[in-house]
């Protein structure tokens, strides 16, 4: 399973704070994007998660995690998992990457689709 060996993971949006908070709670080291802005995750001193700007994402990501529609995913392909140096993509359901083969052999790129990251993230505990 990929994430017992991942350490980053960059989220494009998510559903809800359970899928950060998890993935923290869980060890990762968590990442975000919003337009034209990386964020990490951490806590506030009262236990809350928050998240930081950063200027810059560490040099290896181990997985970007989409929660976004499939017709985005090229570019997002393009501007941020390519550049993160990540070659896991985790598309959550009930996205599809139509076009992911075509990704996979051109970039090397795996793609995993899978339930919830944040549900396997905690079985890991």
């Amino acid at each position: 399973m990929i994430l017992r060996s991942a350490a980053n993971i960059l989220l494009i949006d998510w559903p809800d704070e359970s899928i950060p908070k998890t993935l923290f709670a869980a060890g990762f080291n968590v990442f975000g994007y919003s337009p034209h802005q990386y964020t990490a995750a951490g806590t506030d001193g009262k236990g809350r998660l928050i998240f930081r700007p950063v200027d810059c994402l560490p040099e290896k990501i181990d997985i970007v995690n989409v929660f976004r529609p499939e017709n985005e995913l090229p570019g997002i392909i393009e501007k941020l998992v390519l550049p993160s140096g990540a070659t896991n993509v985790w598309l959550q359901p009930p996205v599809t990457l139509g076009v992911k083969a075509e990704f996979a052999s051109k970039f090397g790129l795996n793609f995993i689709e899978e339930e919830n990251i944040a549900e396997w993230a905690a079985r890991l505990k």
